[in-house]
């Protein structure tokens, strides 16, 4: 009977610190933009985030050279992952499944500061695919269908090989997707975008490779 108990006492001594873990990341207390002396201020444009193969989340937090942390947030406000302290700036959070997510992510020094910003992971990963290999210069393509629901296609060209990203973008400029990152080698591409998990209303993608640069806009209608 003793070592039941003493089983039992450790197993939810185990639970509550795992508890603990989950609500509260050390960057700001129980929650993000509490209120009071010991709680930090929010800042727009703090938090970075891009999304990587297997529900991976690459985090930036930008301002600070200490430690960082950070949490991803689900639509129903249950935090899935979380890093309490970590001196790698980026830093990698995985959800447990495809969906939109919310990061919050902040430092205690140089002085108390979060940031938050979203990130749409896609039931299966997304990749462009080579579909003319004679580019002539540097181009956004309009998606197409534009409206559309849930899903669309962009292409884009690039003229010479070099470092590529096309990201998507709601109008407060917060990051939904990375739909490329990485060395892009001359042609014309093309990717899908799936915003199943998204609201209506009108979202920006941008391409920028080399010292190209250009936006576009579409509209979500469901």
């Amino acid at each position: 009977m003793k070592v039941t108990i003493f089983l039992l006492i450790v197993g939810i001594s185990f639970f509550v610190i795992n508890m603990s873990t989950k609500t509260q990341p050390s960057f700001n207390g129980d929650t993000p933009g509490c209120s009071g002396t010991s709680c930090h201020t929010s800042v727009q444009g703090l938090v970075s985030a891009e999304v990587l193969s297997n529900f991976q989340v690459k985090i930036t937090v930008s301002g600070t050279t200490a430690s960082v942390a950070g949490e991803l947030v689900d639509t129903a406000n249950n935090v899935v992952a979380v890093n309490n302290s970590t001196s790698s700036n980026p830093f990698i959070l995985t959800a447990p499944s495809a969906g939109t997510y919310t990061v919050n992510a902040g430092f205690k020094n140089p002085s108390r500061q979060w940031g938050s910003t979203t990130v749409n992971i896609a039931v299966t990963g997304i990749s462009d695919q080579l579909i003319d290999n004679i580019p002539g210069t540097y181009a956004l393509y309009a998606s197409y269908p534009n409206p559309f629901n849930p899903t669309t296609k962009i292409r884009y060209a690039v003229k010479n090989t070099g470092y590529t990203t096309l990201k998507v973008y709601d109008l407060p400029g917060n990051e939904i997707a990375t739909l490329v990152n990485g060395v892009r080698q001359p042609g014309i591409y093309e990717v899908s975008f799936s915003a199943l998990n998204l609201p209506s209303g009108t979202y920006i993608y941008r391409l920028k490779s080399g010292s190209y640069s250009e936006t576009g806009k579409m509209i979500l209608i469901k």
